[in-house]
């Protein structure tokens, strides 16, 4: 079954064009399951004393339509537990009446915070509601292009949350940072490759490219940390505003 919640959005959830960023979109479908955990057990904070996270590995975010401050919303929110393996999809509607605006696909790893290890399916008791998995993909690849240098970013206080390293929902914001032209695009997708954490203080190097696909620029980037080593890569899909 599907855990449903309504919002009105928040004035700061808006932009300079008075669109509500695409984070905040993230935001709204993760308070959602947030909500579901609450609601069907266990809780984050109840699987965290039982020595088990759960950690974000991927995210494929479509933008359908421009939403707006004090919109009211409904999102739906539900999980879908394959037969096996270690990957937990969830996924996520938001609806401004009858009118789909917003869907995403993810997939977490339960981790074993004791041992390290990645629990499998059903190896941990859970009770969230499910559904059957949306069309969405979240595996792509990076283009075989040349990535230039965009910029540096440095983790700060205001990126980081319990865990102390930058929160999922705030890398979007970060990436449209280092998007050029900003003030002339429409954001219509995110997707993010999750591959390692960035704690409090680290310095992602940020690299970039930009591709196009039916008259539309795509953006990518990959975000390495100081020692070299890949912290996310990404694909941000954007149309030109009118």
């Amino acid at each position: 079954m599907r855990y449903c919640v309504e919002y009105e959005i928040l004035s700061h959830d808006t932009g300079h064009n008075g669109e509500v960023h695409p984070s905040a979109v993230i935001r709204y479908f993760q308070e959602a399951a947030d909500g579901q955990m609450r609601a069907d057990g266990p809780t984050y904070r109840e699987l965290i004393a039982q020595g088990y996270s759960f950690v974000l590995s991927r995210l494929n975010v479509k933008l359908y339509g421009t939403l707006r401050a004090y919109d009211k919303v409904t999102v739906q929110t539900w999980a879908y537990d394959p037969p096996r393996g270690v990957s937990f999809e969830r996924y996520y509607q938001l609806y401004r009446g009858d009118e789909l605006v917003a869907e995403a696909a993810s997939v977490w790893a339960l981790l074993n915070l004791n041992t390290g290890t990645l629990c499998r399916v059903g190896e941990v008791d859970t009770h969230y509601g499910s559904d059957e998995p949306l069309p969405l993909s979240c595996r792509f690849r990076l283009p075989a292009v040349e990535f230039e240098d965009a910029g540096v970013r440095t983790v700060r206080y205001s990126d980081v949350d319990i865990n102390n390293h930058m929160n999922n929902t705030r890398y979007p914001d970060m990436l449209c940072d280092f998007l050029p032209e900003i003030d002339r695009l429409h954001i219509t997708g995110v997707q993010i490759h999750y591959v390692a954490e960035a704690p409090l203080g680290e310095t992602l190097t940020v690299k970039r490219a930009v591709t196009e696909e039916d008259g539309h620029p795509v953006y990518w980037f990959e975000t390495l940390r100081a020692d070299g080593s890949c912290n996310i890569r990404a694909r941000i899909d954007a149309e030109y505003l009118n």
